[in-house]
This record gives structure tokens, sequence and C-alpha cells, in this order.
């Protein structure tokens, strides 16, 4: 092989190596050791719901600006949890959230909203149950100064797109209706 191939050679791997090194480099400051952290970092004043954390992926909700209900995906990756995609609706804390007026979408694949007395009441879409997070899991100064007792952030999650279709509201006792929305 001749000198001038070699030294090309020598070359592109290192222009590579550089390249690898650099990228790795951002990646490493980018991520975190805990998704919290990472979402932290978006905003240190958010108020973090966590929603769950399985194997390389979490799903957290917040309170942005004491005014926004949002959600957002955190994944683990080769250097540590970096967020997606942050998304947020206004939503009234304060109201009596007797119905499902207000919710939010997270991509095709989350819809999610508030609502007071998750322990009395249901949320189904189709044949599906919402999943509810009591948020009086926050700490007792938070769930004061947001006005969060008995509410209940309620969500459908899939991986596939989630179909329209009608949202109900129902008394886990009696099975009426209370409220529905279309998706």
């Amino acid at each position: 092989m001749n000198k001038k191939v070699m030294t090309k050679r020598i070359t592109v791997i290192i222009l590579i190596f550089i390249f690898v090194f650099i990228w790795g480099m951002g990646e490493r400051a980018s991520s975190y050791s805990e998704p919290s952290e990472a979402l932290f970092a978006s905003d240190q004043d958010m108020v973090l719901i966590p929603g769950y954390k399985m194997n390389d992926e979490a799903l957290y909700f917040f309170i942005k600006d004491k005014k926004y209900l949002g959600a957002a995906y955190v994944k683990k990756g080769l250097f540590g949890w970096k967020t997606g995609v942050l998304t947020w609706g206004s939503s009234d804390f304060k109201a009596s959230s007797d119905n499902l007026n207000s919710y939010s979408g997270h991509g095709e694949n989350l819809i999610y909203g508030l609502i007071k007395n998750g322990d009395e009441r249901m949320i189904k879409m189709g044949e599906h149950e919402a999943k509810l997070l009591n948020l009086e899991m926050l700490p007792n100064s938070t769930v004061q100064e947001y006005q969060l007792q008995d509410m209940y952030i309620w969500y459908f999650e899939s991986e596939i797109t989630l179909d329209s279709g009608e949202i109900k509201l129902l008394n886990k006792s009696t099975g009426e209706q209370l409220d529905s929305v279309t998706n």
C-alpha cells in the first residue's frame, strides 16, 4: 500500500474519532442520571408529577407557571436520561373539575386531564379505562399552594395512535354518565 493511501486512511480514522468524541461529549453533557434531572434542566420551576418509570422510559406530568398542566416523556440513552418534547395546556387547578372540558394531548399517543374526586369517578374511552394519579402524592405544601386536594390526573396512553372517540366521565358506584367529550 502506498504512503498516500495510508495517510488518507489515517486522516479519515482520526476525523471519525474526533467527530465521535465531540458527539459523545455533547450527548453526555445533555444527559442526566435521573429523569427528573433532565426535566428540571428544561425548567427549574416546574412541579413534577411522576407517571411511571419503566425500563428506559419515564412519563412525567408537570405544572408550569401555576396555570399549565403538561406532559413529557424522558428516555434513557447511552449516557443517561434525556427529555423529549414538553407539551402543556391551560388548566384551572382551583376550579372544580367535575367535567372533561379541559384535556390535552401529547402527540398522538397520550391524552390527559384533571378531574376532582377520582376515587369516586371513572373515565373511559371505548372499553379502556383511564389511569389515575392522585395529586395528593405531592408534598403537602405543593398540594396546599396549588389547591390540589382531591384532584387527580387522568390519562390514556397507547403505543398506537389513539383513535378519536367519546371520552366518558362516570360515577364509579352507579355507572351514571356525568359528562362526555369527543376526542
